[in-house]
């Protein structure tokens, strides 16, 4: 859940506890706590491999973007079914660039999206089975973990 700009990103800055906080049960549960740097986590050396899109859709309803500033608002299935009620997620979606591989990491016996959510519900709109992925284990995502604030 790195740090960005745009219309869809305008929630205010809180601390890593704050944020964990705000996130609903639904999302605490399949995220990792680590407080991890997205710069870190590109850094990683991974492999990029084939990720099947189909085994990472049930994160598609989770709230995991934000709407007008509030987070854990709006889940990717809202965007998908109403794309004109949320146009800044919309549009982020149809932008993405499906070279970029997203991140994931295993956790609680599945995959999760760490970086690519948005890149994600493209190749599920256009059909496609597979995305290119970097898959981190537990330990490399704590080495991306972020000095203590």
């Amino acid at each position: 859940m790195g740090d960005g700009v745009g219309a869809d990103r305008i929630a205010p800055d809180v601390s890593f506890e704050e944020l964990v906080a705000l996130m609903p049960p639904s999302v605490r549960e399949v995220f990792p706590t680590t407080r991890w740097q997205i710069e870190k986590l590109w850094a990683l050396d991974l492999k990029v491999e084939p990720i099947e899109v189909a085994d990472l859709i049930w994160m598609f309803d989770l709230p995991l973007w934000q709407l007008n500033g509030e987070r854990f608002k709006v889940t990717p299935n809202q965007v998908t079914a109403t794309p004109m009620n949320f146009r800044p997620h919309y549009e982020r979606v149809m932008e993405a660039d499906l070279d970029f591989p997203i991140h994931l990491v295993a956790y609680r016996g599945r995959l999760v999206v760490l970086d690519g959510v948005h890149r994600l519900a493209k190749a599920h709109f256009l059909r496609r089975r597979w995305i290119e992925g970097k898959i981190a284990t537990a330990a490399q995502l704590k080495e991306c973990e972020a000095p203590p604030e």
